[in-house]
């Protein structure tokens, strides 16, 4: 079974929204001290920043992969990966999988793969992104590991 789904990573993510922060303050600061005195201008600079908000967001903090499920492992491949990270493909066997579980934050969910190693690798999954197959990874993943866990 293989899935497309969209991640995001929580680091571009923060760094983002500083900058975008700190650019929309120093602009009103510079610029706009005394305000806009254009109620139209006012909305239009709006539209503007979110327009570009969500362009940068896209490019910056989305990554896109594939998931392979089969018997035997799962495989993630990068279509697109995270900017000014390395994002290399994973294999992991199912062996190597103690457990795999979801966060809390119902509005932002994050898939969590604990290894037999101790190590955990987590993955962020925006709840905006509608037009993804994550829930049916969650769904395979899930019903996979259960049916590999009876056979152990």
């Amino acid at each position: 079974m293989t899935f497309k789904v969209k991640l995001v990573s929580q680091i571009n993510a923060i760094a983002l929204l500083v900058i975008l922060l700190s650019v929309f303050l120093a602009e009103n600061i510079i610029f706009n001290s005394g305000g806009f005195h254009n109620e139209l201008l006012s909305i239009l600079s709006i539209f503007f920043y979110f327009l570009i908000a969500y362009f940068l967001w896209q490019k910056f903090v989305i990554g896109i992969c594939i998931w392979t499920i089969d018997s035997h492992q799962i495989s993630i491949s990068w279509l697109k990966k995270f900017s000014f990270t390395s994002g290399k493909d994973l294999n992991i066997t199912w062996d190597e999988i103690e457990s795999i579980s979801k966060g809390i934050d119902p509005q932002y969910y994050n898939l969590r793969i604990k290894l037999t190693s101790g190590e955990k690798i987590v993955f962020y999954h925006d709840y905006l992104t509608t037009k993804d197959d994550f829930q049916q990874l969650i769904e395979s993943l899930n019903q996979t590991f259960k049916k590999i866990a009876i056979k152990k």
